[in-house]
């Protein structure tokens, strides 16, 4: 499978369950089954793209601007999508549920991040 797929499905994953645990979560994260599958995507391809720009730009040393630049990625992300899908299949309510949301959605593209940097397994023959 090639990277940039195997990066975008499991970026995909994480933002799936973060997203509806989120939502799950929050009173004031409201999201719409048939409005998920596009915000997913829309926030998958928004955090794919902008997570390269990040790691192409930033030394792997300065890991406190990563943590702080990826908060504020996150959150831009879900700004974007929020503008982007319609605000009945999706929306975000009160500086503590976008804090919230944030920081969970966050949390897992770290993990997503741990995932898709892992070194591949050798091949045994």
């Amino acid at each position: 499978m090639p990277a940039v797929l195997k990066s975008i499905l499991i970026s995909a994953a994480a933002n799936t369950v973060s997203l509806a645990l989120a939502a799950w979560i929050f009173e004031g994260f409201i999201i719409e089954l048939g409005w998920f599958v596009l915000a997913v995507v829309i926030f998958t391809v928004l955090t794919v793209a902008l997570r390269g720009v990040v790691i192409s730009s930033v030394n792997r040393f300065m890991r406190g601007y990563t943590i702080v630049g990826g908060l504020v990625l996150t959150l831009l992300g879900l700004e974007v999508t929020d503008l982007l899908v319609p605000s009945d299949g999706f929306s975000i309510d009160g500086w503590g549920t976008w804090l919230g949301v944030t920081l969970i959605v966050w949390a897992a593209g770290v993990a997503y991040g741990e995932v898709d940097n892992a070194a591949p397994q050798q091949r045994t023959r």
